[in-house]
C-alpha cells in the first residue's frame, strides 16, 4: 500500500499535484492508497489499472468531489466525514463515507454504489440516471439527507434509513424529488409533503428482497452491522415513485412561470438579489431566440428573397428554386411554407416554430436556402 501524506513541514501539497501523483502511481502498477488528506479535491478516480486489478483509496479529510467520475473496478473509503459532492458523476465505482457527507451526495450518478455512514446535504441523489445497459445507481444513507433531495432523478436507486431521525419533521429535507420523472426512493421515517408527480406506496416481495440483500452490504461497509434488526423491521419502510409521465401531464394544471413564482421557490428563484421578468423560454429557441435563420434565396425570383424576409440579398451563385418541395419534406418542425401566385412559387420559414436547425439549407439540392446569423439580421432591421 502506497501511503501519501499532503502536509510536509506545514507546507500542503496541491490538489493538482496530489493528482498527478496518484496517476504516475497508478501508471507504476500500484493498486492501493492511503491518502492523509488536507482538503484536496477530485481523490479517487477517474482512474484505471491497465491490467484490470482493482484500485482501493482509503482516505482521510478529503475535499469536494471525493469519487468523483469513479469507474468500475475502483473502491474509495472515506475514514470519517466528506464534503460536497461525493460521489459527482459516479461511473461505477464503491465509495463509502463512514462519517457525514456535504451537498449534492451521488449528483448526476450513472452506475456504481455509493454508502454513506451518516447525514447527507441538500440535493443529495440529484439528477441520478440509469443507462439500461448497466446495473443502476445506488446511494444508501444511513440517517437522513438535506433540502431539495432527490430533484429532476430520472434513474436509479436510493435508500434513506432514517437512523437516529425519527423526530425530525422529514429525513428527506423540504421540497425532496421535484421534478422526479425516474427512479425509486426506499425511505424510513417522516416526510413532509411531496409534489404531485410522485406517489408513496409500500414496498413489494421484490423490493423488500433487494432491500435486504443491499442492506446487509451497506452495513458491513460502514462498520454499523448491529442496526440490521433495527432497520430491517419492512413495514416501517415506503417508496416514493414517478407517476407515469401521462398522469403528470394531466396533473399539471399551471405553466413554467406559475410554477417558478409559487410552487418553486416564492417570488422567484432570486427574487431576493435581482428581479424576475418569470419569462420562460423553451428549451430549443425559436423566433428572435434562434442562433441562425433560414433565408430562401431565389435567383429565378426577380432578386428578391422569400416572402418572410423579402429585403434579403441574395448570395453570389445562389441557384433557382425547381420546386422540388425536399425542403417542406425533410423540415423537422414542419416550419418550411410555400404560396403560389399565378405562376410563381415563393418559400418560407415560419419563426413561430423554426428552431434554425439549418437541415432545409441542408437537403435543398439548388442551394436556395442560406443560413443567416439571426442577430446580424436583427441588429439590421
Amino acid at each position: 500500500m502506497l501511503r501519501m501524506n499532503t502536509l510536509h513541514n506545514h507546507e500542503r501539497m496541491s490538489t493538482q499535484d496530489l493528482l498527478l501523483a496518484i496517476e504516475a502511481a497508478v501508471d507504476r502498477g500500484e493498486t492501493a492508497f492511503h491518502i492523509e488528506a488536507s482538503g484536496q479535491h477530485d481523490i479517487g478516480g477517474p482512474l484505471w489499472n491497465r491490467d484490470g486489478k482493482k484500485l482501493m483509496f482509503t482516505v482521510r479529510n478529503p475535499g469536494q468531489r471525493v469519487g468523483s467520475m469513479c469507474l468500475p473496478d475502483t473502491e474509495v473509503l472515506v475514514e470519517g466525514s466528506a464534503s460536497a459532492d461525493v460521489g459527482w458523476l459516479n461511473a461505477g465505482g464503491r465509495i463509502t463515507v463512514r462519517g457525514d457527507a456535504g451537498d449534492t451526495a451521488g449528483h448526476c450518478a450513472a452506475a456504481g454504489v455509493i454508502y454513506i455512514g451518516g447525514r447527507a446535504g441538500a440535493r443529495s441523489g440529484s439528477l441520478m440516471k440509469h443507462d439500461p445497459m448497466y446495473e443502476p445507481p445506488e446511494l444508501w444513507v444511513l440517517k437522513s439527507v438535506g433540502s431539495f433531495s432527490f430533484e429532476f432523478m430520472g434513474g436509479g436507486k436510493a435508500v434513506v434509513c432514517g437512523y437516529e431521525s425519527q423526530t425530525m419533521p422529514s429525513i428527506l429535507g423540504e421540497r425532496p424529488c421535484v421534478g422526479m420523472v425516474g427512479g425509486v426512493v426506499y425511505f424510513r421515517g417522516p416526510v413532509s409533503s411531496l409534489p404531485p408527480d410522485v406517489r408513496v406506496c409500500a414496498p413489494n416481495d421484490d423490493d423488500v428482497t433487494w432491500l435486504e440483500t443491499g442492506l446487509e452490504a451497506f452495513l458491513a461497509a460502514i462498520d454499523r452491522p448491529r442496526l440490521r434488526k433495527e432497520l430491517s423491521v419492512w413495514k416501517h419502510w415506503q417508496k416514493i415513485i414517478p407517476l407515469p409521465q401521462e398522469q403528470q401531464a394531466c396533473q399539471s394544471t399551471f405553466c413554467m412561470a406559475q410554477f417558478r413564482a409559487g410552487e418553486w421557490i416564492e417570488n422567484g428563484i432570486f427574487s431576493d438579489v435581482a428581479p424576475d421578468d418569470f419569462t420562460v423560454n423553451g428549451l430549443v429557441a425559436v423566433g428572435d431566440y434562434r442562433l441562425r435563420v433560414p433565408v430562401w434565396e431565389n435567383s429565378g425570383c426577380t432578386g428578391r428573397g422569400s416572402f418572410d424576409n423579402p429585403s434579403a440579398r441574395l448570395l453570389p451563385g445562389a441557384g433557382a428554386c425547381r420546386d422540388c418541395k425536399i425542403c417542406l419534406k425533410f423540415c423537422p418542425q414542419k416550419a418550411i411554407t410555400r404560396k403560389q401566385t399565378d405562376d410563381n412559387v415563393a418559400y418560407g420559414a415560419d419563426s413561430g416554430c423554426c428552431t434554425g436547425c439549418g437541415i432545409c439549407a441542408a437537403v435543398c439540392p439548388c442551394g436556395i436556402w442560406h443560413m443567416h446569423s439571426n442577430r446580424d439580421m436583427l441588429q439590421g432591421e
